[in-house]
């Protein structure tokens, strides 16, 4: 290759521009991997933060990568989180983000995710300036920083089961332009009613508001209703270690209040389903013809379904995690949404999931 002189570059733009992209490119690009073999990004992530366990994979697909023909760094970026002692160990295998085009990052958690009361935080959760205790709303926009600076451009998505999933709510309830989350996939969790706020950070906020800029989000969620750990009709659990500042809100009034704050109607379609949990039926609650344009809001209950109720088939199938990301990518929203889920590798059932503390 040509080497081309400083004088040169001083004296024609274009030339200096041609460069500076090129050694960008040099410095920074989004590789791809192959499957069940994701790259590391915990180097760069997790040094320097109050964790012992911290860990995060990138999972990219060579049609997601920014080299190569027919390379699309757009590709959706879907964030996988798991349950309290839980592990990230299993997403290489069981994403699917390989035959979906979709880029995953499976973050581990320090025994589970830092959205309540937990014995082994050094700081009340009302403390918001705690620098000791793990900051998740920090954790996850440092690593989404991480992916644009290599050059992925794609919208971003947050799947959580339980614990997981309530880490998940937290995130799209502070989006904006750290948290830039399009869309939540969440099971057998809905928000908290109280408090406002818990841990540490500013990205701690545990209900979306319109007033700090909160932006709508798209979001399916699966509860069983006869959940004995994460009650469907909300209120205190088990997990909370016995503190009753924290209460969960029931599961319809979650629903309605994403529904509201993403400028929906509240309106639901209901339709009945088998199941192989539970009594062996669920209701879907469709909220999206009702909504904006490119917004869908569905909620499954999976009656008589317990805390394993994430990993229910409804009718014959798992609710398709990677196709609710692609339908929202695909646009449309706001009109009746199509049939009931299709098949797709199995992305829950969390089984060591009994508590978050």
């Amino acid at each position: 290759m040509t080497k081309m002189s400083s004088n040169h570059l001083r004296k024609n733009p274009a030339a200096l521009l041609l460069s500076a992209t090129f050694c960008w490119s040099l410095a920074a690009a989004l590789d791809g991997n192959a499957f069940e073999n994701p790259q590391s990004l915990t180097d760069v992530i997790c040094g320097g933060r109050p964790r012992s366990a911290c860990e995060v994979e990138l999972d990219v697909p060579e049609a997601c990568a920014t080299g190569g023909l027919g390379a699309d760094p757009a590709c959706p970026i879907v964030f996988f989180l798991h349950g309290s002692g839980g592990t990230n160990n299993w997403f290489a295998r069981t994403s699917g983000v390989h035959d979906a085009n979709m880029i995953g990052v499976y973050p581990q958690g320090e025994g589970g995710w830092n959205t309540g009361p937990k014995t082994s935080n050094n700081c009340h959760w009302s403390e918001y300036e705690c620098t000791t205790d793990p900051d998740e709303g920090d954790l996850i926009a440092s690593i989404i920083d991480e992916i644009r600076a290599l050059g992925g451009t794609g919208n971003v998505y947050a799947y959580g089961n339980s614990n997981g999933a309530a880490l998940a709510h937290r995130l799209a309830s502070n989006g904006g332009t750290q948290l830039p989350i399009k869309g939540i996939i969440v099971s057998v969790t809905q928000l908290l009613s109280s408090p406002e706020r818990s841990g540490p950070g500013t990205l701690n906020y545990n209900q979306p508001s319109s007033s700090r800029g909160t932006p709508p989000v798209s979001i399916l969620s699966i509860m069983g209703d006869a959940d004995g750990l994460i009650p469907y009709e909300g209120g205190s659990s088990s997990v909370f270690s016995g503190d009753d500042s924290f209460q969960l809100m029931p599961t319809m009034d979650s629903m309605a209040l994403w529904a509201s704050h993403n400028g929906c109607t509240g309106s639901y379609q209901t339709s009945e389903h088998s199941s192989d949990m539970g009594d062996g039926t669920a209701t879907k609650f469709d909220y999206t013809s009702g909504c904006p344009e490119g917004i869908y809001v569905e909620h499954y209950a999976i009656h008589g379904g317990g805390h394993g109720a994430g990993g229910a088939q409804v009718d014959g199938a798992k609710i398709d995690v990677l196709g609710f990301v692609a339908k929202v990518e695909g646009g449309g929203g706001g009109g009746p949404s199509p049939s009931p889920p299709t098949p797709s590798p199995p992305t829950s059932g969390c089984e060591n999931d009994a508590s978050w503390s």
